[in-house]
């Protein structure tokens, strides 16, 4: 074990409520990192362990994350990797702009060997500091070989779950498979009822449903012999195997596949080929032949089998992929790091001011455990709290800063007005108490970040905002995207549009995302901040365009909205619009678009229905979705659903 690393990574688990092909793969992850002496554990897509219930994982806790899906963003603060498994087809099923930009949230990319989807991903991360292309592999297979050669029964395996008869439609699959069926030489297995539909309903080879325990599969196909192993059009374009192949040549089976070009690239002559492309005759007629072959030519088969096994653990073993991802990934991180520039002698000083106003525990916890967690080193912070906190409160603040291994400063200021009547504590305008903050000093920091207290920053923060603060001297202000959440599911997509122009409580810009040159800051604030509220970070851009980076580096809790009230929007838009109007540009992502006049046109709000998965957790949605496909032909949405039972 490299030093350093803990010996434990997660894996995200998406769907905890239903069986998916998801959880073949956890369940061989979980045997390939026992074989290695490593732990693999299962976490929600928050990073909760889904064996400990709110035990949220860190960076302390796990070595890294792997993220299997491109529907949700990363919502932990771990090192994390995103897995290149699926066809480019289902980003644009699923939405493209927001599935494709959930995957530069994470750290890394663990590829497929799909040129299309590395190539995907080499595009977004082009011109950024913070990423680079794919590095390490990691294949949805098995662990190893399970079983050496076999024939076993010299029978034909297949597995699915037959989409067709949910739609009610017809595939050349189906075609091919009606034929096979009268021949006895196919057995087939899947689920017996699917949402309310016998799906195998008339077929004669059917046998029963595996359960997706990561072993099951190997076992029934190896006792077939020979595995049919059919692709989606869209992975045929994206040059992607599903796990069946993997599966299948760990089962020690012959192969017969189609026309991938992933099979004929990695395994050659090794496999048996037919061309789905042809007639359902022609398919059919090829595989009888190659059935035939294999039953008169034994020997040459089973030779076939073990080549296409050595191809294999030299390659595509879980066992190697993991141990290749540990043994580099040390020096992954430091190249990572250096591709940003950090660590150079001249790193930007940062004064991190995590705003308190009134008491909270949690906000406490929250705000020490974003200081602690910081890669970054070169940064000071302070908690800034209403200066008439009661002193009870304060005892326990100075109590609970005095107990860290970091510094963290206690402000004072004044977030509320002074009132005679102690129940009433009128708020000022947050532009008020911040032009205090600013004015009181920060103590020669070169640059100054606020994080609001419904805010939560990850380790990469500080070192983000300053790494391109440092490779862009002439830049003054820099910004990160952020992940908006609004309770524990509801976690969609990346939030990065920057628009002063107005306030959208379902969309807000939030605080921590932006860093500022403190010299560049405007020399006469004073004419402005005071005046805003919801809003006041506009001034303090100034003129000057906004560097967005890539990550997404802060989680926005929409429940706990801050500032909590809203002053005059209108009134607002006037002092922004006197005092910069430049920055009434809209950034969404890397490119601006054209300022715009008043009255402000109302920004896209986040997506803040349940994302599609989510929903699809109910069993009674499910039903009305497939009824749907029944009876409007909507051929799209059933692709797009099928992404996640076959991966």
């Amino acid at each position: 074990m490299p030093e350093g690393l803990i010996g434990r990574f997660a894996v995200v688990k998406l769907w905890p409520e239903i069986k998916t092909a998801e959880d073949e793969c956890i369940a061989r992850l979980k045997s390939a990192a026992a074989a290695l002496g490593i732990e693999c554990i299962e976490v929600h897509a928050n990073g909760e362990r889904l064996d400990a219930p709110d035990t949220i994982i860190g960076r302390r806790d796990v070595d890294f994350v792997i993220h299997l899906h491109y529907d949700t963003p990363k919502l932990y603060d771990a090192f994390s990797f995103v897995a290149l498994w699926n066809p480019l087809k289902f980003y644009h099923e699923w939405g493209y702009a927001r599935t494709s930009r959930n995957l530069i949230t994470h750290d890394d990319f663990l590829s497929c060997s799909s040129r299309a989807a590395d190539d995907h991903v080499a595009r977004m991360v082009r011109k950024s500091a913070t990423h680079l292309p794919p590095y390490f592999n990691l294949y949805h297979s098995t662990p190893d070989i399970v079983h050496g050669p076999t024939l076993g029964d010299c029978k034909l395996f297949y597995a699915g779950i037959n989409w067709e008869a949910l739609g009610g439609g017809k595939s050349r699959h189906q075609e091919v498979l009606k034929r096979l069926d009268k021949t006895g030489l196919l057995r087939i297995y899947g689920p017996t009822t699917f949402q309310g539909v016998k799906v195998w309903d008339g077929y004669g080879s059917y046998v029963k449903e595996i359960p997706f325990d990561g072993i099951s599969m190997i076992h029934e196909i190896a006792e077939a012999g020979i595995a049919l192993v059919l692709s989606s059009q869209a992975h045929k374009d994206s040059e992607l195997m599903s796990n069946r192949l993997f599966e299948s040549i760990a089962a020690g089976a012959l192969i017969i596949c189609d026309e991938n070009p992933f099979a004929r690239r990695f395994f050659g002559d090794s496999l048996l080929y037919i061309d789905s492309r042809c007639s359902a005759d022609k398919i059919h007629e090829d595989i009888i032949g190659h059935l035939k072959w294999a039953e008169t030519h034994p020997e040459e088969a089973l030779g076939m089998i073990a080549r296409s096994q050595e191809i294999f653990r030299g390659r595509f073993a879980l066992t190697r992929n993991l141990k290749e991802i540990y043994s580099g990934l040390p020096q992954r991180k430091l190249e990572l790091r250096a591709h940003q520039g950090l660590g150079t002698p001249d790193a930007i000083n940062v004064r991190l001011n995590l705003l308190m106003p009134e008491y909270s525990a949690g906000v406490i916890a929250t705000h020490v455990a974003s200081v602690l967690a910081q890669n970054y080193g070169n940064f000071s912070a302070a908690l800034v709290v209403d200066r008439r906190l009661p002193s009870y409160d304060r005892r326990d603040i100075e109590a609970k800063l005095a107990a860290l291994p970091r510094p963290v400063e206690l402000v004072t200021l004044d977030f509320f007005t002074h009132s005679i009547a102690p129940d009433i504590k009128p708020r000022r305008k947050l532009g008020e108490a911040l032009l205090d903050l600013l004015q009181s000093g920060l103590g020669g920091a070169d640059a100054v970040v606020f994080v609001a207290p419904n805010e939560r920053i990850f380790s990469n923060h500080l070192e983000v905002l300053a790494g391109s603060l440092q490779r862009h001297p002439e830049t003054h202000c820099v910004a990160t995207a952020a992940v908006l959440t609004n309770g524990k599911a509801n976690v969609h997509g990346v939030h990065e549009l920057l628009d002063f122009g107005h306030v959208n409580p379902a969309g807000p810009i939030g605080m921590g995302r932006l860093i500022f040159r403190t010299a560049s800051l405007p020399a006469d604030l004073n004419i402005a901040l005071p005046h805003l509220d919801r809003r006041a970070l506009a001034v303090l851009v100034g003129s000057d365009p906004i560097r967005q980076e890539l990550p997404a580096t802060v989680v926005i809790d929409l429940q706990s909205p801050f500032p909590p009230a809203l002053f005059d929007d209108a009134q607002e838009s006037e002092v922004i619009r006197a005092f910069s109007p430049e920055v009434l540009t809209v950034f969404m992502g890397a490119v601006p678009c054209p300022p715009h006049q008043p009255p402000a046109v109302q920004a896209p709000a986040p997506v803040q229905s349940l994302p599609l998965l989510i929903k699809a957790l109910s069993p009674h949605w499910h039903v009305a979705q497939f009824r749907a496909l029944r009876d409007h032909g909507l051929r799209a949405r059933l692709r797009a659903l099928k992404a996640k039972f076959s991966l």
